[in-house]
């Protein structure tokens, strides 16, 4: 005898971190108390790519059936946790840094997009003492049962949003060659880089510091923008740029740095 299932709603995760858009790093599945309703009532949780789907196994309509769900076991809400599994994300995440807490979405609090044909949810940081999960998605019974009624199928989506912050690339000369006079290059008109004075890092190196100052840029799992570090040669026919690295890396994520102006800074050290 086969099982017919109804879909109660969809939820679709993205991070603007990733170049698929998809938050990768996020394994979902359903609180205790969700769990024990599902193992009661015969709801199945099928987890996508992109984030998870719901179903019922009811021959009711929607309304008696979650209407009977509350009546007998209290409940009002399904509720979902995402787990990272990598820690860098509360780094590359646009979340309160040096703060922890849960990225919280709830079903009766939207963002009104006309453009996207899905329920966007908004975004609430919940600062927590302690906790192993990074987002909590309440999906409240009343909303399914409101939503259900126009026959649209119901996705919800949830949008994170990269890190920005100020790209500072400390050029480490290791080698004999002299460079008269060096600049970072870039594809995009937008971002332009400042070169400082000399420094001595922490490690006795000598780096030249070239900063994005003002300019806040994405953190990036992949190259978007290319930057090349360039040398200006001055010789008897005049002057002439030579690339000394094309595409500098991107910064690793867990290269973070709080500036004294409170500026968020990433630091890439590059050797050349």
């Amino acid at each position: 005898m086969s099982t017919t299932y109804t879909s109660l709603c969809k939820v679709t995760i993205s991070h603007s971190y990733y170049a698929s858009n998809i938050c990768e790093c996020m394994i979902y599945d359903a609180s205790t108390e969700t769990k024990s309703v599902f193992t009661k009532y015969g709801l199945v949780l099928r987890k996508t790519q992109s984030g998870f789907e719901l179903y019922s196994a009811t021959n009711q309509s929607i309304e008696t059936y979650l209407n009977y769900i509350t009546q007998v076991s209290g409940q009002t809400a399904f509720e979902f946790l995402g787990m990272t599994t990598d820690q860098n994300f509360y780094n590359f995440t646009n979340i309160p840094i040096n703060e922890l807490g849960v990225l919280t979405y709830i079903s009766d609090q939207t963002v009104n997009d006309a453009s996207s044909t899905s329920i966007q949810l908004k975004e609430t940081f919940v600062e927590a003492a302690s906790t192993q999960n990074a987002l909590s998605i309440t999906i409240k019974f009343e909303d399914i049962i409101r939503l259900q009624k126009t026959n649209n199928p119901i996705e919800y989506s949830i949008q994170l949003q990269a890190r920005e912050t100020q790209w500072i690339y400390y050029i480490i000369n290791n080698t004999n060659q002299e460079y008269n006079q060096l600049e970072i290059e870039s594809t995009d008109e937008t971002i332009q880089f400042t070169k400082t004075a000399e420094i001595t890092l922490q490690n006795g190196d000598k780096a030249l510091p070239f900063s994005s100052q003002t300019t806040k840029i994405p953190l990036k799992n992949e190259v978007t923008y290319t930057f090349n570090l360039i040398n200006t040669k001055k010789n008897i026919a005049g002057e002439r740029k030579e690339i000394v690295m094309k595409g500098l890396p991107i910064p690793n994520p867990k290269n973070l740095q709080i500036q004294d102006d409170h500026t968020i800074a990433s630091l890439i050290y590059v050797y050349i």
